[in-house]
């Protein structure tokens, strides 16, 4: 892919996003959210395909990927007032749809327009699907390491304003307390990839971003959550007490493992 359809591309999104700017505060609130999301998404890809030399065609494919890989929160804030799909529909699946719908993609190579759309599909599932090529499983694995790392920014800048600026589309329904499922916990120290399916308050959905550091791909990933200190900002949100203590220390650990 070449530097002129990135372009072309991002000038679209940005039309399309404003389509959704309302005077509804919470619509806006939520839309600006998700845009600047996905600008820093595609900031986090450049700096991962960066540091895995990629040449200048899959740089740009990446980029679009992130550019484009939420394009379905925007109707579902709209449509659902919310971002939790078990409660409207798939976003990825949704922005598959659009993105199909207004054939942006249309004069790209068949093969590209493949790896994007699949990589779509793939970035919020639990795990990345068996059998796929070499080239879509590198952009299915960049465009989940770039998605988390903003997320993690997303949530931790939210925990510093939650109490004055709640947003119930971040918190999703949770219950916000001080409880948390202890069998979480026995499942990050056997290095799982927590479901959220099961989860009932928001130290739950804390536990299951801490446990995201199994899923990650990129030395470069590892690098940037320890530089911006995320694992840190996530631990100091939850209760304190000597089982979070250890588990800090424990993810710590991983981390350096990894690292050196």
């Amino acid at each position: 892919m070449k530097e002129e359809d990135f372009l072309n591309f991002n000038e679209w999104f940005y039309h399309y996003v404003r389509s959704f700017y309302s005077d509804d505060a919470f619509i806006q609130q939520n839309v600006i959210l998700k845009e600047e999301h996905s600008i820093r998404v595609c900031d986090n890809v450049s700096l991962i395909a960066r540091s895995e030399n990629l040449d200048a065609e899959d740089y740009n494919l990446a980029r679009t990927i992130a550019l484009f890989h939420d394009i379905g929160r925007f109707e579902q804030i709209l449509k659902y007032r919310t971002f939790k799909d078990s409660e409207s529909e798939n976003h990825a699946l949704l922005g598959m749809e659009i993105l199909k719908a207004a054939g942006i993609l249309s004069d790209l190579p068949s093969e590209e327009q493949e790896i994007i759309l699949t990589a779509i599909m793939n970035h919020n599932i639990q795990r990345i699907p068996d059998g796929l090529d070499q080239r879509t499983l590198l952009h299915s694995r960049l465009i989940r390491d770039a998605d988390k790392l903003d997320i993690y920014q997303v949530l931790t800048d939210y925990y510093e304003i939650k109490k004055t600026s709640p947003n119930p589309a971040i918190d999703m329904g949770l219950s916000d307390i001080s409880e948390y499922s202890p069998d979480l916990i026995k499942d990050i120290f056997a290095n799982k990839v927590l479901s959220v399916k099961n989860i009932r308050t928001c130290n739950d959905m804390k536990l299951t971003r801490l446990a995201w550091l199994f899923d990650l791909n990129f030395i470069e990933t590892f690098r940037l959550v320890r530089e911006r200190g995320y694992i840190d900002k996530v631990i100091n949100s939850l209760p304190h007490n000597r089982e979070i203590d250890g588990l800090h220390t424990y993810l710590k650990k991983y981390m350096d493992s990894i690292l050196e």
